[in-house]
């Protein structure tokens, strides 16, 4: 297994201690060199080797940040030291821009070479392990999402968007979503596009009968690439932490996965399972579900948030690495994301 990535997984599991000189250097290089945002995407953005890892601020962790020469370095628990450095957002997530009675923020967000793009905030969802649910439930108005997404773009080098929303309660508003895929997709052809959605026909999440229509559909319309997360394969344990999520059904997310890498192609579509919420079999078991389909597996740690208790070792992250790459490789596909500064909140 890769150093970096041994290292990575204790940070993921650990946090990182911020020394005083660390501090220093950052507050002289940014204001929010540490973001506070939903719990997958809070902490300290640091690239050594080959990997990017979002880290929380913890003083007992046995990793430090702290400077060697003028340069920040990650020491270990023994004293060895790896050159890091840190990336820190671009301006305009100080969040002093107002859009329509909003901070930007609302609107969009930038994580190494990618925007987000909040169509929906809040969630219809109730899942025990997500703090989307805190937010209100509203949509963002296109003309607030359009004008934020331009200050984002100009503000960083910008690879690729992700539009991301909750889950809609009904399907009028699952048509309104599908009318703000397509306003971005074809305002903005030259940015590859992905979509984070559970498994959804036109008005109905559980309509598999339209499945391979609407997955046709956003193709047509631009859509680069799927993310279609499945979370916990452990029927149980997705029944309890994530009920709506149970009862759209594994069968009907396997099915609009198999039917989105038929039609978007091989290394479009991934699927996130998180590490620490189940046993360590049955998600390799899920993992195994997704490879045999196409799919590139993902694999979030887990982050500890409400009902979602507990601290996974890194030891558990490392051996869900190890497992889960000799299952894609059996099945020749690949872990996602297959974007390496996307694996920032990944394994």
């Amino acid at each position: 297994m890769d150093r970096n990535f041994i290292v990575k997984a204790h940070l993921l599991s650990e946090g990182i201690k911020i020394s005083k000189d660390a501090k220093k250097m950052l507050d002289k290089k940014s204001e929010i060199w540490l973001m506070d945002d939903y719990i997958t995407c809070s902490g300290v953005t640091l690239v050594f080797g080959n990997q990017y890892a979002t880290v929380g601020s913890d003083e007992n962790s046995n990793f430090e940040l702290d400077t060697m020469d003028g340069k920040l370095v990650i020491v270990d628990g023994e004293g060895r030291r790896i050159l890091t450095d840190v990336i820190t957002p671009p301006e305009y997530m100080k969040d002093e821009i107002v859009i329509q009675g909003k901070t930007i923020t609302c609107y969009v967000n930038t994580y190494t070479d990618r925007v987000r793009i909040q169509l929906l905030s809040g969630c219809s969802n109730t899942c025990k392990f997500c703090n989307a649910r805190e937010f209100k439930y509203e949509f963002n108005c296109l003309e607030g999402l359009d004008e934020a997404l331009k200050i984002a773009l100009s503000q960083s080098n910008i690879r690729h968007a992700l539009l991301s929303s909750g889950n809609a309660k009904n399907g009028q508003d699952l048509r309104k979503l599908t009318e703000m895929y397509k306003f971005f997709c074809q305002k903005y052809v030259n940015l590859p596009i992905d979509l984070m959605t559970p498994p959804r026909g036109f008005e109905s999440y559980t309509a598999s009968n339209e499945y391979e229509k609407y997955l046709y559909y956003l193709k047509d319309i631009g859509i680069y690439g799927l993310s279609v997360n499945i979370e916990l394969n452990n029927p149980e344990l997705l029944a309890y932490y994530c009920p709506e999520k149970a009862a759209i059904g594994q069968e009907n997310y396997l099915k609009f996965i198999e039917l989105a890498v038929k039609i978007f192609g091989q290394d479009k579509v991934r699927s996130l399972l998180i590490v620490g919420l189940e046993p360590l079999e049955e998600t390799l078991k899920g993992v195994e579900k997704l490879a045999k389909i196409g799919c590139n597996p993902v694999l979030s740690p887990l982050f500890p948030y409400g009902e979602a208790t507990g601290n996974p070792s890194a030891e558990l992250f490392i051996e869900a690495k190890a497992n889960s790459e000799e299952i894609c490789e059996r099945y020749g596909v690949k872990m996602g994301p297959l974007c390496v500064p996307c694996s920032h909140n990944t394994l």
